[in-house]
């Protein structure tokens, strides 16, 4: 009876072993994970060079974890099996209080290193350019604003003993040099810390994140902020965002806000050289979508135009990650053309653009672990 059940494991592991390898293997390759909004790895590259330096190993490791049959539904078992034994931290995230999914940013991680020596380059050529645009463009037209991620803001949801980045030192440093020119909302997002201004399964902030640092931009530059109560507020259930994809597990789901003026504006919109014009901020076809964060402009694009019937002559330029695809809806409200430019896509001259399209305000937005990893930097010196 032992033997018998010694060939029977023996032979179900077999099964399990080659059968999943043979499904992975002529299962048609997928090139795009929508779950994981990212590109995955379709074809390592052999060669002998390749091989012999050990790079071709871990490309086809990378390839099979990427291509692995069912990949979504196995990352979801393996992280209910790892809350069964009470973990607290799981591929990147932690389990948070108030149901969130908190990225941990540990500057050790293998797979995505936080490098000192690129934050400090990074921030010195921003802080360059920002210097540089307050000088040619007036006192008070240029400013940076790096905004910590929930793992700060919210640090008192993370379980006990947990690590992260620390974001506080970059933000510091950078207000240390630019002084006035540097809008610092970590106390103003820390004072509503528990309201939901971040989201509980993406790395974002919401839409009532991005209105509280809009207030406090808005009134450091001598604007008049619109108040909440001066947009009717559409709300959107079920995202899931970025890190939900990152364990396939969600405590709740969370819903996105769309903030529609009650007071008279029109807009059109323009992405990329595209001649097509929206006459909304928001691209609601995205609703229908894994990426519902996309409803904001559309996303990133290299160059996003934003015209208004303000005709005051005022010219806003926006540099940045996705946070400021929230954050832009409420600020295109004070000037006759916003312009956001994504250097991740963008490859012309900013100093150019800036004379070509007659900008008077800078801003510089980032989140600080995108602004700290960066690989676009040097193009503020362009």
């Amino acid at each position: 009876m032992k033997k018998l059940n010694d060939i029977a494991t023996t032979i179900i592991f077999l099964v399990l072993i080659f059968g999943l390898t043979a499904a992975t293997l002529l299962t048609p390759k997928k090139d795009f994970s929508e779950n994981e909004n990212r590109t995955l790895v379709t074809d390592p590259k052999f060669s002998a060079d390749r091989l012999f330096k050990g790079e071709f190993a871990t490309a086809y490791e990378t390839y099979l974890a990427d291509q692995f049959v069912l990949r979504d539904k196995w990352i979801a078992i393996k992280t209910l099996s790892e809350m069964a034994l009470l973990k607290k931290d799981i591929n990147g995230v932690y389990l948070a209080d108030d149901n969130y999914l908190i990225e941990i940013h540990d500057p050790e991680d293998k797979a995505e290193p936080i490098d000192s020596e690129k934050a400090k380059k990074n921030s010195d050529r921003m802080i360059e350019f920002v210097k540089k645009c307050e000088q040619s463009l007036g006192e008070g037209h240029a400013k940076a604003m790096i905004v910590p991620t929930a793992v700060i803001t919210l640090s008192d949801k993370l379980p006990a003993f947990a690590t992260t980045y620390d974001q506080k030192a970059l933000i510091g440093y950078i207000e240390g040099r630019l002084g006035n020119s540097f809008v610092n909302v970590s106390d103003t997002l820390k004072s509503h810390s528990e309201d939901y201004i971040y989201y509980k399964t993406d790395h974002h902030w919401t839409m009532a994140g991005a209105y509280y640092a809009y207030e406090q931009w808005a009134e450091e530059i001598g604007l008049t902020p619109y108040k909440m109560s001066d947009f009717d507020i559409e709300t959107v259930k079920g995202f899931k965002g970025t890190i939900y994809s990152k364990i396939n597990f969600a405590f709740k789901t969370d819903t996105l806000d769309i903030y529609r003026p009650k007071f008279d504006i029109s807009y059109e919109v323009t992405y990329e050289k595209n001649d097509e014009k929206h006459d909304s901020l928001y691209e609601l076809k995205h609703l229908e979508t894994k990426d519902k964060y996309q409803v904001y402009l559309d996303g990133n694009h290299s160059v996003t135009r934003i015209d208004t019937d303000l005709y005051n002559g005022r010219v806003l330029l926006i540099i940045k990650d996705s946070y400021a695809n929230a954050f832009a809806t409420l600020a295109a409200n004070h000037f006759e053309t916003t312009y956001m430019v994504d250097f991740r896509y963008f490859r012309s001259s900013i100093s150019e653009f800036i004379e070509e399209n007659g900008v008077t305000d800078v801003l510089v937005l980032y989140n600080a672990i995108h602004f700290s990893t960066d690989n676009y930097s040097a193009l503020f010196e362009k």
